[in-house]
C-alpha cells in the first residue's frame, strides 16, 4: 500500500467504489467536490476529533462521521479511502495503524487543495536552497476564524517588539503574516521588517505567492501562538515554534499529537511544561521553560493607554475578564455552553444587579472594566446607564494598538474564572477573585488541567453577588484575603517573576546569546 495524490490521471481509479474521507473539512470537500464529481461516491467520512462525530449536510448530502475505529469495519476492497487534510501523511500513518494487515489491499490517496498544491511546487522549487537568516511571526487562530487585531497580537507580538528593541533585525529579517499588510503601514519604514497576507498563499497573483512562499520555505525560525497548519510541510532544519495563548487552568479541547507539528513550545514553569507535554502529545525536551513573552508587558504599562480608551480617572480600577462561553457566532469548536444571563455576564446576571455593583463602585470611587473574549462584542453585555463598569472589546484594543497585558498591568484587581490571563496577572502579586458559580458544569463541558481546581485557583472565590460586592469593598480597603495562597501557589506555577521572558526564548533557541543581548 502506498499514499497516492488524487489526480486527474488516477481520478478513474476510483470507479465502482465507495468513497471515504478522512477528517471532517467542510473546505476541503469544497474543493474536492469543485473539482472532481464525487460527491455521489462519498458515503462516509471518519475522524479522530470527537466533536465531529454524527451527521452533517453538505450540499444537500446527509453524511455521518464516524471515529477512527470504524475503519476496522469497512471493506477495503470496496472503498476508497482519501484524506481531505492538511496533516496527511500524519493521517495515512494513523489509518495504516488501523487497518493493520489489511493495510497491503486499501487504496488510499491524498487530496491536494490548493494551498497544498501550491506549497508542494514551491517546497520542491526550494529543496535545495540554503535558509536565510529570517523568522517568520504569525499570531491568531485559523484564518477561517480571523478576528481583527488577533493576526498581531499575543506572544508571538510580545517576542517581535523585543526583537525590534534589541536590534534583531540588523541580523535577521523579521517577517509577519497577517490578514491585511496595509493594517501595519507604521513599520514600512523599519529596516528588514516586513508584512506579508497568509491569504498570499492561495493568491492568484504570482508575485503574491512568490514572496509568501519564499518566507515560508527559507525561514530559520517561524514562530506563532495558536494556528500553526501553515507551517505544516517545513524541512528538517527549519525551526517551529508554537508560543501559544498561556498556561491556565482549562484542558485542551481535542487531543492531537503535536510532536511532529512543531520543534518547541514555551511555558511558564516546570509544572506546565509536564502539563503541557501532555495534553500536546509532545516530549519533554520540546518545552522550554522560559516564561511567556507577554508577560514582560504586565511590568511596563503605559499611561497613553488609558487615555486612549477614555477610562475616567479614579482611585482604583478593577478589571474583569470573563471567559469565553459562547458567541452569536456560533463558533461550533469553541462553544462550551450557552450562558443564561439578563446582563450577559455571570452572577452578575440582572439588570438590577449591575446597577447596584455600578453604585458600590461609585461611592469607592473605582471603575471596573469588563475586557470581552475576542470572539465576544459588547452587543451581548448589557450595562446600559452604568457611569463606572466600562466595557471593552477586542475591536478597542485593536483600534489604539493596546496589549491587553499592557493594560492589564494597571489593574489594581482582576477578576477572572478559567481565564490563563489570570495566571500571568499573579506575577503582580495583586488580588485576583474568581467567579466560580458554574465550575461543575465548566468541568463537565470542558474540563481543567487540574484535579481539585478550587485548590489550585490563587484568589478569592466568587459564587455570590454578595461575593462580588464583598471583593469590590476588600479591594478598595486594600485587603488582599488570599494573599498568603497566590504567592504559594505562583511559586509553583511560575518559575521566573521578572521581564526577561522573550530574551529567555531567544537564549534558549540560540538566536541571541545571552553575551549578545
Amino acid at each position: 500500500m502506498a499514499l497516492k495524490k488524487l489526480t486527474k490521471e488516477n481520478i478513474g481509479e476510483l470507479a465502482g467504489k465507495q468513497i471515504c474521507l478522512f477528517e471532517k473539512s467542510v473546505s476541503y470537500l469544497g474543493e474536492l467536490c469543485e473539482r472532481y464529481p464525487v460527491l455521489d461516491k462519498v458515503s462516509f467520512v471518519v475522524d479522530t476529533n470527537g466533536r465531529n462525530i454524527g451527521r452533517f449536510v453538505f450540499q444537500h448530502k446527509s453524511l455521518e462521521v464516524f471515529d477512527l475505529q470504524y475503519l476496522q469495519q469497512v471493506d477495503v476492497r470496496q472503498t476508497v479511502i482519501v484524506i481531505t487534510s492538511d496533516y496527511y501523511r500524519e493521517a495515512y500513518e494513523k489509518i495504516k495503524t488501523v487497518l493493520a494487515e489489511r493495510a497491503e489491499d486499501a487504496d488510499i490517496y491524498y487530496f491536494a487543495n490548493r494551498e497544498t498544491e501550491y506549497e508542494e511546487v514551491y517546497r520542491a522549487y526550494y529543496e535545495d536552497y540554503s535558509l536565510q537568516n529570517m523568522i517568520v511571526f504569525r499570531s491568531g487562530p485559523h484564518a477561517s476564524s480571523y478576528v481583527k487585531g488577533m493576526d498581531f497580537a499575543d506572544n508571538a507580538r510580545a517576542l517581535y517588539e523585543y526583537a525590534l528593541r534589541i536590534g534583531l533585525n540588523r541580523r535577521y529579517e523579521l517577517v509577519w503574516l497577517v490578514k491585511n499588510p496595509a493594517e501595519f503601514a507604521q513599520y514600512k519604514e523599519i529596516e528588514n521588517v516586513s508584512f506579508l497576507s497568509y491569504d498570499w498563499s492561495v493568491s492568484e497573483k504570482k508575485a503574491e505567492r512568490d514572496v509568501y512562499y519564499r518566507a515560508l520555505c527559507l525561514a530559520k525560525y517561524l514562530f506563532f501562538t495558536d494556528a500553526y497548519g501553515f507551517a505544516r510541510n517545513c524541512r528538517k532544519d527549519q525551526t517551529r515554534v508554537q508560543l501559544w495563548h498561556g498556561c491556565g487552568f482549562k484542558t485542551r479541547v481535542n487531543f492531537v499529537r503535536c510532536e511532529e507539528r512543531y520543534e518547541y513550545t514555551t511555558v511558564i514553569s516546570d509544572l506546565y511544561a509536564d502539563i503541557h507535554a501532555d495534553i500536546y502529545g509532545l516530549r519533554r525536551n520540546q518545552v522550554l521553560v522560559t516564561g511567556y513573552a507577554k508577560e514582560d508587558w504586565l511590568f511596563h504599562p503605559e499611561k497613553a493607554d488609558m487615555r486612549k480608551l477614555r477610562i475616567p480617572k479614579a482611585k482604583q480600577y478593577l478589571f474583569w475578564l470573563p471567559t469565553f462561553r459562547s458567541t452569536e457566532r456560533k463558533l461550533a469548536q469553541l462553544n462550551e455552553y450557552e450562558l443564561a444571563s439578563e446582563t450577559g455576564l455571570p452572577i452578575v446576571n440582572t439588570r438590577e444587579k449591575m446597577k447596584r455593583l455600578n453604585e458600590i463602585l461609585r461611592e469607592k470611587d473605582m471603575i471596573l472594566l469588563v475586557k470581552l473574549h475576542p470572539f465576544q462584542n459588547r452587543e451581548t453585555v448589557h450595562c446600559e446607564d452604568c457611569s463606572h463598569i466600562i466595557l471593552l472589546e477586542n475591536e478597542d484594543l485593536f483600534q489604539y494598538d493596546i496589549p491587553i497585558n499592557r493594560l492589564l498591568g494597571w489593574a489594581d484587581a482582576l477578576i477572572s474564572d478559567y481565564s490563563s490571563a489570570a495566571v500571568d496577572y499573579m506575577l503582580l502579586d495583586r488580588p485576583i477573585a474568581f467567579m466560580l458559580e458554574d465550575v461543575e458544569e465548566y468541568e463537565q463541558s470542558r474540563g481543567f488541567v487540574f484535579d481539585n481546581i478550587r485548590d489550585w485557583l490563587p484568589g478569592r472565590e466568587i459564587f455570590t453577588f454578595e461575593d462580588v460586592c464583598a471583593f469590590v469593598e476588600e479591594t478598595a480597603n486594600h485587603y488582599d484575603a488570599t494573599a498568603e495562597k497566590r504567592q504559594r501557589l505562583t511559586g509553583r506555577m511560575h518559575n521566573y517573576h521578572d521581564d526577561q521572558s522573550c530574551r529567555r526564548i531567544l537564549e534558549a533557541l540560540g538566536i541571541c546569546p545571552a553575551d549578545k543581548i
